[in-house]
Formats: structure tokens, C-alpha cells, sequence
């Protein structure tokens, strides 16, 4: 996530990928207003936010393992309690009550419904989920639930985690179970969240869960995502064909640091691997060219007939925006970037401007011609928390409305943009950052944790909601 600092009524649910009304409300639309079909809304994930990580027959999941070693969290936390919204969920639905918001992205705790990431269903575990669905529909907030946000269960990583081809099979199984038991109530799906984060920070940078710095494991693990989404989406569309799925990227536009070849090349290596590694395998079943001399297929255990396996025709692109970058060629080496490829890059973020955004709604209108939801942007900052004391975080407050101004000229330009989950709704725990960043439109004093209190954003964006309109300024 990135630093502010360095980043530059109720309205009925409705769905994001279901019909074309969205584009006919965005014509329709008065200047300078949303359509009325765009959906606002705010995003969390179960790590960051449940706790209760040994409660009602939850399994142990990579993060649970990863962060009770010693030095892998900054601050040395877990999220073993974290924002205690296991318990306290009733709270949080109550924030989207008063902000006005019409849809709650939210993910499902793989080791909370099946212990052992396969065999024996844990009913207490499905029984809390369908309780927080219910309780959405009867406030009028549509559900955009995410079934895997980075929680391997530990015991399908004992038995080799993302670079075993097997766990692909094991989601499947997970995601067709989600389908049945919730797709009567919850039209639309996220199957992964930021697959770069789960195998390329896990397996090669190993900065996340589970902490391995291994470039063969990397790669296998990236392929076994892959066949694990397509395998998925099969799986859901089988149990219940008119769900609405996709999945959710952080994406950067991207800028050489300067005109020479090399620094070109470069950025068009890294966005390759970057923006597209997770998103032309579905639509094409093929890798971008990324790597010098091809792509390392052999590595990463493609097989024959994986062409067909990888094909998901995805019903909407799913977007993570914060901020952009830059790149800079670092000259010939064994590795491509932070240590993991041939012809390594130097990445150097940039502060975010008012076109980033649109830039890359309008390259994903162009490329992948699908619906597009923004299932998180955001920004941190360094709040110093005293009870009571209302919070102007006038810096995001300024962000938001930049990005939603990048939103509105990508609409007005043709992108089917059908709405924005702004993250998170309330602090939580950040993975490696632990408790340390600040991150939400409403503040959680964690000594009490059922203590929720909005931000002067959680206001100001509750207004741009209820009027769908930005204001003169901010």
C-alpha cells in the first residue's frame, strides 16, 4: 500500500457485470454526476480484519504460520485478533449503513470453511459468512465477496502450497462449495486478490506468506494461480452459470524513466510480467513476452493441453489502482527485477497523478473489452490515534477525489467503469506492516477493537456517495 505522501436515502445493490444498464445510466447521467447504476463501496479482507484465528473450527492458515516468526512482521504483530471483526461484524456493516455505501467487497477465509483446504466442511464457518450476507441484503448492500485474499490453508502449503499443481484443484472444489452455499444471495465474484502477491512476494521476493525466496518455486506457483482461476471459474459457472466473476489486479501504469531503448524495453518487460502475467493466460492461454529468450515455460511446469486449462473468459476486470512507477534498466545480470529474472529493472515510485487511473481503466477498455469494477484504491497515512479526537486526514480526503475525478474523464472516454471499493473501511492489519499503517475511512482503536469511529474521508465520501457528485473542490 502506499503512502498519501507519496501517492499523489440508500441506493438498491446492483450488479456490477450483469446487464448493459450501467451503460445506458452512464449516458443518461447529468455532467459531472456518477451513473446512477455505479456502485460505491468500501473493501476488507478476512485476515485483516476477523481475528478469532483459532475460533469455531478455523484451520491455521500461511499467515497465521508466517507472522508468528519472529522478525517478519514489522511491529511484530499477528492477526490473531486483529480488528476482531469475526465478533464485531455487525459494527462494520454499520459504517456502510451510514457512509450510504451500495457494495462491500469482502473475502471468505479459505481455512475457516475447510480446516485442511480440503475434506471435512467446517459448518460453523459457512454459518458465519451466510450471517454476514444476509445481514448485507437487508441493509441494501451488495455483496462482492473474494474467495482467496492470500490465507492458504497450512496444511495444503505443508503439502507444497502454490507450486504444488494440486492446490489448483483444491480451490476449485473450495470456490464450486462457495457457489452452492452462497451464489443464491451473491451475484458477484472475485476468485483471486493480487495473484502477484501471493507467488511472486511469497515465493520469490518471500516478503509475504510463506517467506520463500526460491525463482523456480516462483514460477511454478504463478502457473498453479493461473490454472487455479481458470479452474475456479469453470468450477462456479458450473454450480450456478450466471454468477458474475473476475478476478482482482494491482495495476500501475507505467512510464520509462527516460526515452533510451533500454529503459523502454524494460518497462515493457515489467509490464508484462507485472500487469499482465494473471490476465492473458485467461483470455488467451498463453504468457506475455516478458523474458529475455522466451518465456521459461519448462520452469514453471507448464504442460501439454495447459493452453486449454488456463482459458477463463472472465466477466469483468477486477482493479487494485494506488499508485504508478517508473522504470530504469539496470544493465545485463542474472535477474529481472528485486532478483528474480534476467535483465534486471530498478522500479521507483512515482507521485500518483489525475490521469493515472484513467490510464489504466482505458488500456483494460482496449485490451480486454470486459466490464470494469475497482476493487481497491486507497492510501495510508501516519495517524496518531487519541480517543476521541475526530480524524482530519485531509491528504486522502485530497487523493480520493482525484482518483474519482481520473474515474469520471474514464467513463466520459468509454470505459464501462461499474464501480469503486475504496480500501479499507476500517484500519486493520496491514500483512508485513502489521498495526503500524493507518488506512481507513473509519479508525479502530485496536486496546478496543469494538471501538469504530469514521475519519473525516469515511464523511466526505459517504456525501460523494449519497449525491454522486463530486464536490467544487476538496
Amino acid at each position: 500500500m502506499s503512502t498519501c505522501e507519496r501517492v499523489l436515502g440508500h441506493a438498491s445493490p446492483a450488479s456490477p457485470v450483469s446487464s448493459d444498464e450501467a451503460a445506458a445510466a452512464a449516458s443518461a447521467a447529468k455532467p459531472g454526476a456518477f451513473p446512477q447504476a455505479f456502485l460505491f463501496g468500501a473493501a476488507t479482507s478476512c485476515v485483516q480484519i476477523e481475528g478469532a484465528a483459532k475460533e469455531d473450527g478455523k484451520g491455521e492458515s500461511i499467515w497465521d504460520r508466517f507472522s508468528s516468526r519472529p522478525g517478519t512482521i514489522s511491529d511484530g504483530s499477528t492477526p490473531s485478533v486483529a480488528c476482531d471483526s469475526y465478533h464485531l461484524w455487525p459494527q462494520d456493516l454499520a459504517l456502510l449503513k451510514t457512509m450510504g455505501l451500495n457494495s462491500y467487497r469482502m473475502s471468505i477465509a479459505w481455512p475457516r470453511i475447510f480446516p485442511s483446504g480440503k475434506g471435512a466442511v467446517n459448518q460453523k464457518g459457512l454459518d458465519h459468512y451466510n450471517r454476514i450476507i444476509d445481514a448485507l441484503r437487508e441493509i441494501g448492500v451488495n455483496p462482492l465477496v473474494t474467495c482467496f485474499h492470500w490465507d492458504l490453508p497450512q496444511a495444503l502449503d505443508t503439502a507444497g502450497g502454490w507450486p504444488n499443481r494440486d492446490t489448483a484443484a483444491r480451490f476449485a472444489d473450495y470456490a464450486s462449495l462457495l457457489a452452492k452455499t452462497y451464489g443464491d444471495r451473491v451475484q458477484n465474484w472475485c476468485l483471486l486478490n493480487e495473484p502477484q502477491a501471493f507467488t511472486v512476494a511469497g515465493y520469490g521476493w518471500g516478503v509475504h506468506a510463506p517467506g520463500i525466496k526460491d525463482r523456480s518455486l516462483m514460477l511454478r506457483a504463478i502457473h498453479t494461480a493461473n490454472l487455479a482461476q481458470a479452474a475456479g471459474f469453470r468450477a462456479m459457472k458450473a454450480e450456478r452459470p450466471s454468477l458474475k466473476i473476475g478476478i482482482a489486479h494491482d495495476m500501475f501504469p507505467f512510464q520509462p524513466a527516460s526515452p533510451s531503448d533500454a529503459d523502454r524495453q524494460a518497462c515493457d518487460r515489467f509490464d508484462a510480467f507485472r500487469n499482465r502475467w494473471f490476465l492473458e493466460p485467461a483470455f488467451t492461454g498463453k504468457y506475455p513476452e516478458a523474458f529475455p529468450g522466451g518465456n521459461p515455460y519448462e520452469l514453471m511446469g507448464f504442460r501439454p493441453g495447459d493452453e486449454s486449462l488456463l482459458y477463463a473468459p472472465l466477466d469483468y476486470s477486477g482493479i487494485n489502482y494506488y499508485n504508478g512507477l517508473a522504470f530504469v534498466a539496470a544493465g545485463d545480470g542474472p535477474e529481472i527485477f528485486r532478483g528474480l529474472n534476467a535483465h534486471e529493472v530498478h522500479e521507483r515510485a512515482v507521485e500518483f497523478y489525475s490521469s493515472g487511473m484513467k490510464e489504466v481503466l482505458l488500456d483494460f477498455k482496449a485490451r480486454y473489452k470486459r466490464p470494469i469494477v475497482i476493487t481497491e484504491t486507497g492510501c495510508d497515512e501516519k495517524e496518531e490515534l487519541t480517543p476521541g479526537v475526530p480524524v482530519h486526514d485531509l491528504a486522502r480526503i485530497s487523493y480520493l477525489n482525484r482518483v474519482l475525478k481520473s474515474v469520471q474523464e474514464a467513463i466520459s472516454a468509454g470505459a464501462d467503469v461499474r464501480g469503486i471499493h475504496v480500501w479499507s473501511l476500517i484500519d486493520d492489519w496491514e500483512w508485513q506492516d502489521g498495526f503500524q499503517s493507518r488506512i481507513g475511512l473509519a479508525q479502530v482503536d485496536y486496546k478496543k477493537p469494538g471501538k469504530r469511529t469514521l475519519k473525516d474521508s469515511g464523511i466526505w465520501y459517504g456525501q460523494v456517495a449519497r449525491s454522486r457528485t463530486l464536490p467544487a473542490s476538496a
